[in-house]
Formats: structure tokens, sequence, C-alpha cells
């Protein structure tokens, strides 16, 4: 987590973060796949020497060319998944649209069986009324046969107390069995309307469901094509990344001005492709355990960094790194040049070999760690702006230069820094 946090307080600074978000490091699969196929253009010829800068900016410049025009694939590529990704836009709109619908029907059509039930219960009530009524009349000697020996007695009664008051009795029980009509057919009438508004809240729901059904088929369809775009159009930036990745290495460890001129033309050609695959690719990097012993970190612990083919560090490390080297590129138009990063342990006794004097203890090396590079491109001299630019600009990232290799310290290394893990 100190270690994110530290990238982030760098990615906070630089400028170009802004502008392309948070860098995570490229994988080493991909790195080791650019190493592998990254090759000159083949109208360059054969491949100049590494101290060749004649020849090194000739292949630059050859290539640049060739990624100009390679751009209008990308471009063409990009309009197409534009012109996708507003379709299914669409269509997903239409399809929230639909699903809307659909669900309010259902519910609509739900409500209105709850109430067809409700009202068949009633129903069934009031038919249960007028049967007690008919059996009054014909078992007990009341209901209608009773209301008429009331009217009866009302019309022969012989006082006109008598007689009103027969009437009211009479006037009552007529109005209770009008009124028990009148609810029956109120309670058939709300049962017709109920069932008319069930089928057509069923039937809409079921055309919503097929309009649904209609929309989801066609997004899917492209859905699949935007995908199918979307891999065409990474393949289009990758191809070029491949290309340019074997290129600017070699254009940035050549220290001159004529190579550093070609690869900032080389990164505008690339229109920051390299750097936008470098994060969809950060995912895949640096996963794992938190740590191993030093040197013997495995390359799926590791990530690749930003214009250095073949050179990695731990994911926290190689982040801030990557942020730092687009900082420096933004405003210098080229990369940090990277001689050397994670450095394995047999790679670190071949190196205490070759420098007995200068190489660290194999297994103590903060580059078998992945907490430490060497710099190349001008960070070698102390004097050298490149290096200035570190001395002020590295720590943000979370980067430092160690007493030890200051010019008082005692094994000056202008080139070396480290990480705070």
């Amino acid at each position: 987590m100190g270690k994110d946090r530290a990238v982030r307080r760098g990615l906070g600074i630089g400028r170009s973060l802004l502008r392309h978000g948070v860098a995570t490091g490229l994988s080493m699969a991909l790195l080791a796949g650019v190493a592998v196929t990254a090759a000159a253009p083949a109208s360059a010829g054969r491949p100049p020497k590494p101290n060749d800068v004649a020849g090194q900016v000739k292949v630059a410049e050859t290539l640049r060319a060739q990624l100009i025009k390679s751009n209008a694939d990308v471009a063409a590529a990009s309009s197409r998944l534009d012109s996708l990704s507003a379709q299914a836009n669409t269509l997903l709109a239409g399809l929230s649209a639909a699903r809307t619908v659909q669900l309010a029907a259902e519910a609509e059509a739900t409500t209105q069986r709850a109430r067809l039930v409700e009202l068949g219960r009633q129903v069934q009530e009031a038919r249960s009324a007028l049967g007690q009524l008919a059996s009054d009349s014909y078992i007990n000697g009341g209901g209608p046969l009773g209301d008429v020996t009331a009217v009866l007695e009302a019309l022969t009664a012989p006082s006109p107390n008598q007689s009103t008051d027969s009437l009211a009795t009479v006037h009552y029980l007529v109005n209770s069995h009008a009124r028990l009509l009148s609810r029956v057919k109120s309670v058939r009438a709300a049962q017709s309307v109920t069932w008319a508004k069930a089928t057509a809240a069923s039937n809409k729901a079921a055309a919503a469901a097929k309009s649904a059904t209609a929309a989801k088929s066609t997004l899917d369809a492209v859905i699949a094509e935007q995908r199918k775009a979307l891999q065409g159009l990474r393949a289009a930036e990758a191809a070029q990344v491949r290309r340019a990745a074997g290129v600017r290495g070699p254009l940035l460890r050549l220290d001159n001005p004529a190579a550093r001129a070609a690869d900032k033309k080389l990164a505008q050609a690339l229109q920051g492709q390299d750097y936008k695959l470098l994060m969809r690719q950060s995912k895949y990097c640096g996963r794992g355990p938190a740590t191993y012993p030093n040197g013997r970190w495995p390359s799926s612990a590791l990530c690749g960094l930003y214009a250095a083919p073949g050179q990695s560090l731990r994911r926290s490390a190689a982040l801030a790194f990557d942020a730092m080297s687009m900082a420096y590129q933004e405003e210098t138009g080229s990369a940090l040049c990277v001689t050397e990063g994670y450095r394995s342990y047999a790679a670190q006794v071949a190196v205490k070999r070759k420098l007995p004097g200068l190489a660290a203890t194999p297994g103590r090396s903060q580059h078998g760690l992945g907490l430490a590079v060497d710099l190349c491109g001008g960070v070698q001299s102390f004097t050298n702006p490149a290096h200035v630019w570190m001395t002020h600009n590295a720590p943000l990232y979370g980067w430092f230069h160690p007493a030890w290799a200051e010019p008082t310290g005692g094994m000056p290394e202008p080139w070396h820094w480290e990480f705070a893990s």
C-alpha cells in the first residue's frame, strides 16, 4: 500500500499523467514478444551497428514514415469503433426502455389479475346473499314471500299509524334487494373491465418482451462486431508499437542529439499508442506475492518499463518509473533511457565477475529486488541536463539517488537510481 501511495503522489504531479491516466507497467510477456518480434523495417536493409548514429537515425526515420502512413489504418479502425460504439449505445438505450415497459406491463397485469380474484370473491358473496334470500322465502317463510305478506299487511292495516310502519318496512326491504342486485351488476361490470385491463397489460408485456428480445439480438451482433473492431484497432496499434520498440532503445542509448531528435519524432508518430498499450497490459503484470528472494523474482511478478524493451521492475517501482518516464518525455521529447532494471542472481554473479570493484555482492543488489535502474541518455553524467532533471523530479515519483552514488559518496554512480519501496 505504501508503494502505491508513493506512485499516486507522483501521478498527481506529472503533467503528462493528466492526459494519459495512471500507468501501471507493461507485462513481461508483451515485452518478451516485442523483443523477439521487433525488427528494423524491411526497407532499412541490414540492421545498423549499435554505435552507428547515422544508421540508427536512418532506421528511425524510415520507420517513422511507415508509422505515419499506417496511422491511416489505425484511424480507420478507430472511426469504425466509434461508429459501432454509438450504435451499441443507442441499442442499449432502446433495450433498457423496452425492458422498462415490459416490467411495468407485467406489474400492471399482476395487479389486474389480483383485482379479478377479489372481484370474483365479491360476486360469490353477492350470489350467496341472493341464494340465502331464496332459501328464506321457501324454507323459513321469509325472503320475498315474507315481503309480499308485509305489503298486504300494510295495505289492510286497521289504523294509519300501523299502516305507516308497515310501509316503511316494505320500503326498506325493497331498497335492500335493489342494492344487492345493483351490487351484483356493478361487480360483474368491474370484472369485465378488469379482465380487459389484465388482457391488455399481458399483451403489452408480451409485445415489450418481444421487442426487448429483438433489441438484444441486434445488440449482441453489434457488440460482437464492436469487439472485433476493438481487437483490430489494438492489433494495428500493437503492430506499430512492436515495430518501434526495437528502435527506440538503441536510439536512447546513443546519447546523441540527432538520435534523441529521431526518437522524439518516432514518439510523436506513435501518438501515445505505446503508452496506451502499456496501460492496457499493466493489469496482467506484477501480480502475486509481495516479495521474492533477491534475484529470484519470476517474470510474472515483474512489469516491463516504458520505451525500454527487455527491462523490468517489480510492479510498484515500474508503475512509478513509467509515470516518471512519461513526464520526462513530455518535457524533452524522449523517454528515459534504461540500461538495466531488474537483475537476476545469475546476472549479478556475471556482473560481479566483470566489475568486481563496482558491482554489489550477488544477492544484495537492489536490482535483484526490482527496485533499481541504471539509466543512460545523459543521466549517467552528473552535469548533464538529464541528470539534473532526475535530481529535481525523481523524488516526486518515489525515486532517489542513494548517498553512496553521489559525487561525494563512496562509489559515485550518476546512472544508478533506486525506488523507495
